[in-house]
């Protein structure tokens, strides 16, 4: 038995560009890769009765790559270039992005899907030059654990799981 592979405009990004209300801008236009890396951190023991390791997942390091065009109309790019440009540090290069599973519905009306919320850290890497057109790249920095719940994608809302 076969069955469809999960096509990736089946996940719509979202990062928190607001300074003081949550506002989140879609990341789309402009971005070329934006890819998750779980990362899991394991730990590794053999005891004495075992001719194999026993192995457990004991954390994560998660991140996200990114390479974007700089269409800075665009609020997503126009505030991830902003983090790189002005070298911000610290709470100034944090925010929040959520990733939306736009094939996984909740309930039977409206505009909302299962959605996981990370507090991040935006590494900018490389200001690049594309035969004359610029783009950045960088990651997404995993700060804390994630929080599971919902995201209405008309009013740009998460709400998080009980």
């Amino acid at each position: 038995m076969s069955g469809e592979v999960r096509q990736r405009y089946m996940q719509a990004n979202y990062i928190d560009v607001g300074s003081t209300d949550s506002t989140y801008a879609f990341m789309g236009a402009g971005f070329s890769e934006l890819n998750e890396s779980p990362s899991a951190q394991t730990s590794s023991k053999r005891y004495i009765n075992d001719k194999a390791q026993t192995k457990r997942v004991t954390g994560y390091d998660w991140s996200s790559s990114f390479n974007t065009d700089q269409i800075r109309s665009e609020e997503a790019v126009d505030f991830i270039c902003k983090i790189g440009e002005l070298q911000k540090v610290g709470g100034d290069a944090e925010t929040d992005y959520v990733i939306v599973d736009l094939d996984q519905k909740v309930g039977d009306t409206g505009s909302s899907y299962h959605a996981r919320k990370f507090h991040v850290a935006v590494e900018i890497s490389n200001f690049e030059n594309n035969d004359g057109e610029m783009a950045a790249s960088g990651n997404l920095l995993q700060i804390g654990n994630l929080t599971e719940g919902t995201f209405d994608t008309n009013s740009k809302t998460f709400t998080a799981s009980v």
